[in-house]
């Protein structure tokens, strides 16, 4: 396998040692899945059901929960039929999982024991659940006020925590500092770690009758479920299993939102603000140009939405049976912007990713009760 900067064209042979290009850039792993319907396993229930997609293969695979085939679940909303894929009953309570569990068994496979993590709570979470499962010792660096149900999660799963003052930038610059033996293995540069979360397309395209929905909506820190879309997406329409992509809509909300202002023009440089959907408040994304480009390249958009408007979708979509995270909740609030705005119409199919469990963030959505 290859890694490939985008930004300067660099390649390398992938290891376990290189996780960004010299130059600086974000790398990709030069990898396209190749799967057709009839590839695949119908005695696999798991998200290793499409393996030939993937570049760990199944029988590497050593380390696992069972991930994957989350439940697409049909709800009304605002007059609207909408798909909800629930990755908020992963293994670990969130759509991580799909990216940990290809990172984990592809650095197992190599020999590393040791992981060093940066995280605003779930990838940290899932990176601590598999290294529990998979005996590898893991440090976790998060911001300081992380939820305390992520950090119980991370603590009862035996991960060393350090808490770190400051963006989260500064948690990812202190965790790159200060691995000590430990290999890194942050999600947000992993060049694998989206070849995992790819599985949600084929997951999502399976469940629909293989059909891809006209609309996915998701929300976007780094912006690695949107980049994770894409690449399963495009691999189907590559191969000729689905006619088209899907418009991805992207969700940020106003206190951190980077890949917004990159998509409407406006000026990157602004000083974030605290926020409920903890999860996304990422001021500097890995690839933010690329992102930007490939919700471009589906004719979707991003859009901003308000913490008042979070907080109301949190509790309106608790009416409807589910209990997520306030991260997850921007979804909502922008899927309930696109349907007001008419960017997307009941003719059309839509479908969106809820990508935590509420049962991480129960200190935070206490306080918004």
């Amino acid at each position: 396998m290859k890694y490939l900067c985008k930004k300067c064209g660099n390649l390398y042979d992938a290891n376990d040692k290189i996780i960004k290009c010299k130059c600086g850039g974000a790398l990709w792993l030069d990898f396209t899945g190749k799967l057709k319907k009839s590839d695949i396993k119908q005695n696999d229930f798991t998200m290793w059901r499409y393996a030939k997609a993937y570049p760990v293969k199944r029988e590497n695979v050593k380390i696992s929960f069972g991930e994957g085939l989350t439940p697409l679940s049909s709800i009304n909303y605002k007059g609207h039929k909408i798909l909800v894929k629930q990755d908020n009953l992963m293994p670990t309570g969130s759509f991580k999982d799909r990216g940990v569990v290809m990172v984990t068994n592809y650095l197992n496979n190599l020999g590393v024991t040791k992981f060093a993590e940066d995280s605003s709570g779930n990838g940290g979470s899932s990176f601590a659940g598999y290294c529990a499962l998979g005996g590898i010792d893991c440090k976790i660096f998060i911001p300081a006020g992380t939820s305390q149900g992520k950090i119980a999660q991370m603590k009862v799963y035996g991960a060393d925590l350090i808490e770190v003052e400051g963006t989260r930038a500064d948690v990812a610059n202190e965790a790159m500092k200060n691995i000590g033996g430990s290999v890194y293995v942050g999600h947000n540069w992993h060049p694998l770690f989206v070849h995992g979360v790819k599985s949600l397309a084929y997951e999502l395209w399976e469940q629909n009758e293989f059909k891809e929905p006209d609309n996915i909506v998701c929300v976007a820190g780094n912006g690695s479920i949107v980049t994770g879309i894409y690449i399963g997406f495009k691999e189907l329409l590559n191969i000729g299993e689905i006619d088209k992509m899907p418009k991805i809509y992207a969700i940020q909300t106003d206190n951190c939102n980077t890949l917004y202002r990159e998509f409407v023009g406006d000026t990157i440089n602004f000083k974030p603000l605290p926020t409920i959907a903890e999860g996304i408040s990422i001021y500097r994304p890995t690839k933010l140009k690329e992102v930007v480009d490939l919700v471009r390249e589906t004719n979707g958009k991003f859009i901003s939405v308000t913490e008042d408007e979070i907080k109301n979708e949190l509790l309106k979509v608790g009416k409807k049976g589910f209990y997520i995270e306030p991260t997850s909740a921007t979804g909502f609030a922008g899927l309930s912007k696109l349907i007001n705005d008419n960017v997307i119409n009941k003719k059309e199919q839509t479908a969106i990713i809820i990508s935590g469990n509420g049962l991480k963030a129960t200190d935070k959505i206490l306080n918004l009760l």
